[in-house]
Formats: C-alpha cells, sequence, structure tokens
C-alpha cells in the first residue's frame, strides 16, 4: 500500500512535466493540457495527503518557527487569493504561485527508513523513463524547451547519488549517466542556472563519499571515470567547440541587472511584507522570439522573477526570506554536522544546493526536486533518523526489492 502511495505520488507530479513536453511538441492541445494536469493535481493531493502523516516535532526550535512561518504563508495566500474562476484555475496550473506555500506542509512526509527507500526507487524509475525518452528522441535534448521539461524529472537523480551508498552500483552508474546526460544537455544550451544544480549534485556526492568512506564501488574510480569522459570529449575538436560555444558565449551576459533595478524600484513599499501570493512588479516587454526560439507574450506586470529569493520578495517581502532561512539553514547545519549517517548528509546537502541554487534561480515551486527539500527538511530536524547508523538504515532497506 505504502508503494503504491510513493510511486502515484511520483508520477503524478512527473506527469506535469510529460504533459508540458507534449503540449509544447503540438501532440495535444491547451484545453487537453489542462485536463490532465487537473488529473494529476487531484491524484498528486490525494496521495500526499495519505503519506503526511509524520505530526511529532522533535525539536521545540523548527516546532516554533515552522508554526510561524506556516501561519505567515498563510497571510501571503489571504492577500493574493481570488475567488474568480480563471484565477483559480491559472493558481492550480502555474506551479509558482499557490503551490509553493502548500510544499513545506512535506516536512510531515512519513519518516519510515522503508518509505524513503520506496522513494528513491521511484525516483531511479523516472530516470529510465528520462532515458527510454532520449534514446527514442535525442532532439529533445538541442532544444531549450523540451530539454528543460523533461530534465526536471530527473534532476532528484542528484539525490541518489548523494545516497549511493544504500544503493547497488548498477543503481548509481544509471544515475550517474542521467544526471551527466543532463549536463551536456545544459552545457550545450548554456542553462546557467540548472547545470550549477547538477553540477553541485555530482561534487558534493564525490566529496560525500570520500569523507564517509562510501562503499560505494562507482565513487572509487569516479576521477578515473571524469578524466576518461573529459580526454573522449575533448578528442574531437569539433564536439567539444559545439558543445560549449553558446557557453561560452552566455557565461558572462548580463541579462537581469535591468529586470532586477526594476523589481527593486516597484517593491520599494513593500520592502516589509511583500505584495501578496499573486503580486506583480512592473517590467513591460513586447511579443518576442527569444534566440533560443521560445516565444512570450506581451506583457506589463509580472508575477515571477528568476531568483527564489527575490520570488520569496516579491510575494512576502524580507520577512519572508528571513523566516524561510531560518527554517533551512539550521537544517541544513544539522543535516551535514550533526548525523550519524550518510542520508541526513545527503539530505542537509540538498537543502545547502538548494539555499546556493536560489541566488541564481531555484525557484520554489511544484517540482519533484522541491518538494525533496521539503521532506528533507523534516528529516534534518529528526533526531531520531539523524541518530542512526548507515547500517540500520542499510537494514531497513534490504526489505525493498533489490533496491
Amino acid at each position: 500500500m505504502v508503494e503504491k502511495r510513493v510511486a502515484l505520488l511520483v508520477m503524478s507530479i512527473s506527469s506535469l512535466s510529460i504533459w508540458e513536453l507534449l503540449t509544447c511538441t503540438n501532440i495535444i492541445g491547451g484545453k487537453m493540457q489542462s485536463m490532465f494536469v487537473l488529473l494529476s493535481l487531484l491524484l498528486f493531493v490525494y496521495y500526499a495527503y495519505n503519506l503526511l502523516r509524520d505530526n511529532e516535532f522533535e525539536n521545540s526550535y523548527f516546532k516554533f518557527i515552522f508554526s510561524i512561518f506556516i501561519f505567515y504563508e498563510l497571510i501571503i495566500v489571504i492577500r493574493g487569493w481570488s475567488f474568480a474562476f480563471d484565477d483559480l484555475k491559472t493558481n492550480m496550473q502555474t506551479g509558482y504561485i499557490l503551490w509553493p506555500f502548500i510544499i513545506p506542509l512535506f516536512i510531515f512526509f512519513d519518516k519510515n527508513v522503508i518509505t524513503f527507500g520506496l522513494f528513491f526507487k521511484w525516483i531511479y524509475y523516472s530516470g529510465l523513463f528520462f532515458l527510454g525518452l532520449v534514446l527514442f528522441f535525442p532532439s529533445y535534448l538541442f532544444d531549450r524547451l523540451t530539454a528543460e521539461t523533461i530534465i526536471a524529472l530527473v534532476i532528484p537523480s542528484g539525490f541518489l547519488l548523494l545516497n549511493a551508498t544504500y544503493l547497488s552500483d548498477r543503481r548509481v552508474f544509471i544515475s550517474f549517466l542521467i544526471v551527466f546526460i543532463s549536463i551536456l544537455s545544459l552545457t550545450y544550451l548554456a542553462r546557467r542556472s540548472s547545470l550549477v544544480t547538477l553540477v553541485g549534485f555530482v561534487i558534493s556526492s564525490y566529496f560525500l563519499h570520500l569523507a564517509n568512506k562510501s562503499r560505494s564501488n562507482f565513487f572509487r574510480y569516479f576521477p578515473l571515470i571524469i578524466v576518461i569522459v573529459t580526454l573522449i570529449l575533448y578528442s574531437f575538436d569539433n564536439v567539444s567547440e559545439r558543445l560549449t560555444r553558446k557557453m561560452t558565449e552566455r557565461i558572462y551576459e548580463d541579462t537581469r541587472t535591468e529586470l532586477y533595478e526594476m523589481f527593486f524600484f516597484d517593491l520599494k513599499d513593500d520592502i516589509l511584507l511583500g505584495k501578496g501570493m499573486n503580486g506583480t512588479y512592473y517590467y513591460p516587454f513586447g511579443e518576442d522570439s527569444e534566440a533560443d526560439g521560445i516565444v512570450f507574450g506581451a506583457i506589463e506586470y509580472r508575477n515571477i522573477i528568476e531568483n527564489g529569493y527575490l520570488q520569496l520578495f516579491l510575494t512576502g517581502g524580507i520577512l519572508h526570506i528571513i523566516l524561510f532561512s531560518m527554517i533551512l539553514l539550521p537544517s541544513a547545519f544539522k543535516g551535514i554536522f550533526d548525523s550519524s549517517n550518510q542520508f541526513s548528509k545527503a539530505c542537509g546537502i540538498l537543502i545547502l544546493l538548494q539555499l546556493i541554487d536560489m541566488f541564481l534561480y531555484g525557484l520554489p515551486k511544484l517540482s519533484l526536486h522541491y518538494i525533496l527539500v521539503w521532506i528533507c527538511v523534516g528529516v534534518c530536524y529528526k533526531s531520531s533518523i539523524r541518530r542512526m547508523t548507515d547500517n540500520e538504515i542499510r537494514r531497513e532497506l534490504t526489505n525493498i526489492d533489490k533496491l
């Protein structure tokens, strides 16, 4: 029963990327996408509700701060709420409006180690689906819209690398292959923020396993693997030049200074409390086509800014950022430095990488990755899990079908 719930939770979230992919490749229309999205969201809410069953706080600081944070987020939602049908539809279907205020409830995710093992298992299956897609449709990796859509499926595969000590070498290798293919695609498309996220997972995984003397055979030979891959890529000048040309052109490109200036000017009177869930700022641009081939409609006021902390600032002001940081920073510290097992350390590293990523992009939104961040927050404040040994966790995971 638990596996069914975990499986359908992961599949319901992953399916949102599938519907988006089918829409941007003109296989289905917008109305059909809306219908499929609604179905996926209903399944997600139902199975999430059945898995959010750990209501016990083991840390008084966390209980106090999280209660204030949730209360303040409720105020933010109320300030931006509308009962108009179009607004309700937009709030439900747009991942960065309403859902970031609901996802923190995943701190209550079932903390049974077996449940986490099942979560690993279905994250891995999502990665296999990604491999199947790129095998049959490799062109998806060379288009910005399709690449970012399908890579969203596999960013949590980086979490599997952090937990490689509990997984078979085959699954670790395949997870690395998935992340590596994604890194190549993002390098070719010059998607800097997503690239930093995945590279951060790879580097953190290696040093975590080095520091903890992991039993993973893959990471023992990791430096050799990187050297071999690098030599292969750079032995073909045309391949390496085409792979990095766009990134070289964009590495120092400043695309946000003007945006940030207008953003802060518009919010100069809302610094403390922001503008609420549907807060907007003035930044007009006409309908135009980017070099990457994505067309944006004409707009004067935007409700999204490509920076995680500034998105918090837009909706809830500096108070929102402070409360958010007061929860995530201590949880990352506890997971990395005050735990007896690699799973808790991996959770702490995932949270830390999210905090770093939010300086570049790291938008709080409805995604498996952001859900995983808040699950990890719950784990890192759970001393009963942090005190477990790796062998104790490994024994629990042996109950899962050849994890």
